[in-house]
């Protein structure tokens, strides 16, 4: 059973790899993952061994809140940005009430200075005051931190909750004595308390306003969604939920208003804005019989369309669930992170403490108190300025930003594996009608050995029952010259080859046939000298023998720009193939004119899914582009499938990548970003690692003999700039553009 949900509490890439560790662990649990960005969890498990109900609990045992839904946020008295105003107004105090006087004695008022190295009780007073409002402020990382820990599973609050209270308690001491006049002078740390969390509290903030900017994503195709329609019965509108409408039901859409499910203009006219879809701006005129997708906007103009989809089937729907899968999946390359992750705030920890002990024994003064304020230093810098976070948030960031550069492009990746691997893709196999023609066939010609209106009414009568892209192109000829759509009985499809049907020819009921010239027995075929889509139209006279009564000859002309496009892509290094299930002449012409160089013809979906077979067999790492219908099949078999459709048209099951702009550039688009957006993630693994690689040993205080040490206020400020730094970079993304090879 596959379930989906969301965990709160999670601050770190430690909590969600630990809980990833933590349930992985379990026999029932097939396959978890869990996100940090957006806070959820899919897991696949054994629904004969536990229920989520119990998983809930596992969850909930080590520190996490679980929900089915993700509730609001509470707001507390303090929004966010005040917290944060606050934070820096008290740090600003206390460094003021600290370090005031060694800029200038004059910057102080005499009741507060340090006099003959006698500390003054007050300013210390003060200073923990501002450290205790500012510790309050931040009071998420000790709620979380303490949660973690006590759970055995630290993070990196943990790691900014013990070095801030190990500085303020290690404060407290001397200050007592201070007080009961055992010393006169005492050394505290409050401003680094202070400093720390501030610096913290700021690199987070950046980070969740940058994360809230790139999840909008989803929240805008969201409130694309209406809520309600109006659903016209008896002849009256009335306004009812779009989870209520069923396929069938005459909608009525109103000029400003969004289209609820997908469906079809069946009276009246209007111009869509379709960007949601396809990213173009520019509206597309809409008339009677042609498709409408929910999510898209009618700009002028009321028309009636009928449901052809439920909302849970619909285009927006789809998106939404597309989107969503990505954002929650993990790329491959994240898995170094998670695995760095899992062992890597225990061994800060480990590290910080034999630090301490280590300057607790080799500090060069003899004085101990003197020596346990280095060691107390080092310790909490090393706590403070590792940062699990930076590589947490290396690879869930760019593929945040470039799945929202995706949509704008009309792309939509299914998961982030799909993102990842579109740039080692070596051979695309295109698929040719609807791909990379129009996909729309038009009859040409017509040769007929019976009357044209019966030959025309048969073929259309029969045709009518397939939803193929040729068959539609031959009912639609049939209807513009007025022949009679007949009943048909026994429909027969055959894939790959025609379909046959029952019905009336000459007064008596005949087996007719449509299809190819392979779906006939022998039969004498007309001389066609025409290049195009031949189909044929045939009676059954026996198991062995048919009867050709006509033959159409369609084209499909290629859709603007591919040629150009093939030819970015064969710079880029790639093979390119044509597979398809039409004559050898007319690939043969349609490979030549887009400069394909490889091609098959007559190829059946069994062919098409060998020939993927054997190109993996080969070791390439294939691309299948194809319209998502009949190719099926091969789209599953190969690495990435790419489906070029709009709406309800595509097969979202069998697609990696889906394309509603319905334009091959999509191919082109797909494969660059894929490129751009692993090497922005390693950029973000290469700092991430660096970072921690440099700054931990010099927060150990291996440049001691060199005069550099790290104190516990810059190496606050170094770990949230780490942050900030992966999370402004993965921003990047956002000014991806196409390049023109």
């Amino acid at each position: 059973m596959k379930e989906s949900f969301y965990i709160e509490g999670m601050t770190c890439t430690a909590c969600s790899s630990g809980i990833e560790r933590s349930l992985g662990r379990k026999s029932f649990v097939k396959k978890i993952e869990v996100s940090l960005l957006n806070k959820s969890a899919n897991i696949e498990f054994d629904e004969n061994q536990t229920n989520l109900d119990e998983i809930f609990k596992l969850i909930e045992k080590l520190g996490y809140s679980p929900k089915k839904t993700l509730a609001k946020e509470k707001k507390g008295f303090f929004s966010p940005n005040v917290k944060l105003a606050l934070a820096v107004v008290f740090t600003l105090f206390v460094v003021y009430l600290s370090m005031g006087a060694m800029l200038s004695p004059s910057l102080l008022p005499e009741s507060l200075l340090t006099i003959d190295n006698h500390s003054n009780f007050l300013n210390a007073c003060l200073q923990l005051i501002g450290a205790l409002i500012v510790m309050h402020l931040g009071r998420d990382f000790y709620i979380q931190g303490f949660k973690a820990l006590w759970h055995r599973q630290p993070n990196m609050s943990s790691l900014i909750a013990i070095g801030t209270s190990a500085a303020l308690i290690s404060s407290l001491w001397p200050l007592y004595l201070v007080y009961t006049n055992q010393w006169s002078y005492g050394h505290y740390y409050f401003e680094s308390v202070c400093v720390i969390l501030m610096f913290v509290m700021v690199g987070k903030r950046i980070e969740n306003v940058s994360k809230d900017k790139a999840l909008d994503a989803m929240q805008a195709l969201m409130k694309n969604a209406p809520k309600t329609a109006l659903k016209m019965q008896n002849n009256q509108q009335i306004e009812v939920l779009v989870d209520s409408i069923v396929v069938g039901d005459i909608l009525k859409v109103l000029p400003g208003s969004a289209i609820a499910v997908d469906g079809e203009i069946i009276e009246g006219e209007g111009e869509l804005d379709e960007s949601m879809l396809s990213g173009e701006a520019l509206p597309v005129y809409k008339k009677v019989g042609d498709k409408v997708f929910s999510g898209t906007f009618n700009s002028h103009t009321s028309f009636l369309m009928k449901a052809t989809q439920n909302n849970k089937n619909s285009t927006l729907s789809q998106i939404i669930e597309m989107i969503h899968n990505a954002q929650s999946s993990k790329a491959e390359i994240s898995r170094l992170a998670d695995k760095v992750s899992s062992v890597f705030v225990p061994s800060v920890i480990t590290i910080a403490i034999l630090a301490f002990v280590v300057w607790l024994i080799i500090a060069p003064k003899p004085d101990f108190w003197w020596n346990f304020g280095i060691a107390l230093e080092v310790f909490v810098s090393v706590l403070v300025i590792s940062c699990p976070c930076a590589l947490g948030l290396a690879t869930p960031m760019s593929i945040l930003v470039a799945n929202q550069k995706a949509s704008s492009l009309g792309l939509f990746f299914k998961d982030a594996k799909s993102l990842e691997k579109a740039r080692l893709v070596n051979t695309i196999v295109f698929d040719k009608t609807g791909t990379l023609t129009n996909g729309k066939p038009v009859v040409k010609s017509v040769h007929s050995k019976i009357e044209l209106l019966e030959l025309l009414s048969l073929a259309g009568s029969i045709e009518k029952s397939s939803e193929h892209v040729i068959a539609k192109g031959i009912v639609e000829y049939a209807k513009e010259r007025n022949a009679p759509l007949k009943e048909m009985s026994e429909v027969k499809v055959k894939t790959g080859f025609g379909i046959s049907a029952k019905t009336d020819y000459q007064g008596a009921k005949e087996s007719i046939k449509v299809g190819n010239s392979e779906f006939f027995n022998p039969i004498n075929t007309l001389e066609i000298k025409e290049n195009g889509i031949l189909v044929f139209v045939g009676r059954v006279i026996s198991e062995k023998e048919d009867e050709l009564l006509g033959v159409f000859v369609l084209e499909d002309l290629p859709k603007k720009g591919v040629k150009e496009h093939i030819a970015q892509i064969k710079n880029l290094g790639i093979n390119i193939l044509l597979l398809s299930g039409d004559n050898r002449e007319n690939v043969k012409k349609c490979a030549l004119e887009l400069g394909i160089d490889g091609y098959i013809s007559n190829a059946k979906p069994q062919d098409k899914l060998n020939k993927i077979k054997e190109l993996k067999e080969k070791g390439q790492i294939v691309m299948m582009v194809g319209d998502g219908l009949n190719d099926a099949p091969s789209l599953a078999m190969s690495d990435v499938a790419v489906v070029m459709a709009k709406g309800s048209d595509v097969s979202v099951q069998a697609a990696d990548i889906v394309s509603f702009n319905n334009d091959i550039k999509s191919v082109y688009s797909a494969i660059q970003l894929s490129q751009a957006t692993i090497k922005n993630i390693k950029e973000n693994l290469f700092w991430a690692f660096c970072y921690n690689s440099v700054f931990i040993p010099l927060a150990c205080g291996v440049l001691y003999k060199a005069n550099i040490m790290l104190s516990p206020a810059i190496a606050g400020l170094a770990m949230s700039l780490s942050s900030v730094s992966v999370v402004l970079n993965s921003q990047r993304l956002r000014n991806f553009k196409i390049k023109d090879h």
